[in-house]
């Protein structure tokens, strides 16, 4: 992606923040005529992985080495506007049942908000990442490799475009900890892993040959790791399967990860992690009859700063899931836009609401998928829209973001509940508040626009106070819209006891 041609250079950088499960990184770039410019890296060597306990909790002292690192990354954010950082988190944060304190303190620390991101959503971002850092043709395919610490990621693609995106929870410290907990390698742990990696990936295998690759690529600290060790060893620039079965030999000779320290080309930090990676990798390359991997400077931080770019200038990936998903489920994409233009007015008439721009995105959104459950069954719509909205893959969206737009569409109908109903059990308390605002407009918006799509009026809405709000309309609207009567006079006894709906 590249700025338009001649446009002047951004004075104000954009960041991106990756916690991975090995090592955090921070990536600051300006955007000129020929793309982005990197200004800035900071890397924090933290094995969150390492410290997520049996019970979903962060261990006591990882947590406090990762805030410490969170807070010198906050020191270098500080000042930049929101919408130019985007922080997300991996496979750790994303399997961490119990992580919520420490996530609330991470945000504190970075003054920023994190994304929990999906595996899918990070092989996304991974290629995108990968594909800018090369010179690349339209239609060249590439396979992509990220080994990260707690997952792992593979994709095949075409061009900038990722067409199959899969990631499995197995990365360099978990799989360590799993298969070599005493520090040792031997030839049975190390089969044992290179098997499990062969049974992971082979129900994926057709599906990624079927796109194909000129090109295998590999991203990530283990693959530059590996990279570095072979290319100090006389192995040339690339892994090749010479290498990786020297390496491998190497590996069972050292026996004790000590040992591994001798390695040539090897860095301090990565002697801990190192056999892990390296089963990972080589299942890999096995399985998918990779002869030589080339490597990439780019990641997942690198395709996060693009996908950030991308929003700027109005090519968010969020927008085409929003698309897809009208499309696959059959959506009245018209009527649903009709709706998105009644709430415009109505979210800016909330003024007591203290709404802000993102939250309108949510409601948007909302409005234009609320009814994708109707392509399942009538009876019931609304949970199954809850449903897909929770559990498909939506390139873009966060975690957060896609319990949001579930939550939203399960309160379209029947009686709207309390904050403190399992409804809202997957939202923080801020949002829980929020989305139940947004769910009042969003009922509205669909009632209004329940039996016919143009409307012949143009409905007002004011707020009293925050729980208050009356409908403007003329004189003679009853009339004109006997079915809309009927609906808003059961709406004001769905709504309450938490809302007042006057007219």
């Amino acid at each position: 992606m590249s700025s338009a041609p001649g446009a002047p250079e951004s004075a104000e950088p954009l960041a991106a923040v990756d916690l991975g499960s090995n090592s955090f990184h921070m990536v600051l770039a300006v955007e000129g005529p020929a793309g982005l410019r990197l200004v800035d890296r900071l890397r924090e060597g933290v094995r969150l992985a390492a410290g997520l306990t049996g019970d979903g909790r962060i261990d006591a002292a990882v947590a406090e080495q990762a805030l410490a690192a969170l807070s010198r990354f906050g020191q270098r954010l500080c000042g930049l506007s929101p919408a130019r950082v985007r922080v997300v988190g991996t496979n750790t944060l994303r399997v961490a049942s119990r992580a919520e304190g420490f996530i609330d303190k991470a945000e504190q620390a970075l003054g920023f908000p994190i994304e929990i991101i999906s595996g899918r959503e990070e092989a996304r971002l991974i290629y995108l990442g990968v594909a800018h850092s090369l010179a690349v043709m339209p239609a060249e395919r590439r396979l992509v490799i990220d080994i990260g610490g707690g997952s792992t990621e593979i994709v095949a693609g075409r061009g900038f475009t990722p067409i199959e995106a899969e990631s499995f929870h197995l990365g360099c410290v978990t799989a360590t900890r799993h298969y070599f907990p005493q520090a040792e390698v031997t030839a049975k742990s190390l089969s044992s892993l290179e098997d499990r990696v062969r049974v992971t990936v082979e129900p994926y295998l057709l599906r990624l040959q079927a796109v194909g690759w000129e090109q295998a690529i590999g991203a990530s600290g283990t693959v530059r790791a590996i990279g570095r060790v072979l290319e100090a060893n006389g192995f040339g620039p690339c892994i090749t399967r010479a290498g990786m079965d020297w390496l491998r030999e190497r590996l069972l000779g050292s026996r004790h990860f000590a040992r591994l320290a001798e390695l040539k080309g090897l860095k301090a930090e990565r002697v801990p992690v190192l056999a892990g990676g390296f089963g990972i990798l080589n299942g890999l390359m096995q399985m998918l009859g990779l002869a030589e991997l080339q490597i990439a400077d780019g990641a997942l931080r690198e395709g996060v700063l693009y996908d950030l770019l991308g929003r700027i200038h109005h090519e968010d990936a969020r927008e085409s899931s929003v698309q897809a998903l009208q499309k696959r489920f059959h959506v009245d994409a018209a009527r649903n836009a009709e709706i998105v233009g009644t709430l415009r007015g109505f979210f800016d008439a909330a003024d007591r609401w203290d709404l802000q721009p993102v939250h309108w995105d949510w409601l948007r959104w909302a409005a234009a998928t609320h009814d994708i459950g109707l392509d399942i069954a009538h009876s019931g719509f609304h949970r199954h829209s809850e449903y897909i909205l929770r559990h498909a893959d939506l390139a873009g969206f966060s975690r957060r973001e896609q319990a949001v737009l579930a939550t939203l569409a399960r309160l379209q109908r029947k009686a709207l509940p309390p904050l403190h109903s399992d409804v809202f059990s997957e939202l923080s308390a801020a949002d829980a508040v929020v989305v139940q605002r947004l769910a009042v407009l969003l009922r509205l918006g669909i009632l209004f626009h329940r039996g016919q799509r143009v409307l012949p009026f143009q409905p007002g809405l004011r707020l009293s106070d925050k729980r208050s709000l009356r409908l403007h309309l003329p004189s003679n609207w009853e009339a004109q819209m006997p079915l809309l009567a009927a609906d808003l006079a059961a709406e004001r006894e769905l709504l309450a006891p938490h809302f007042a709906l006057r007219w």
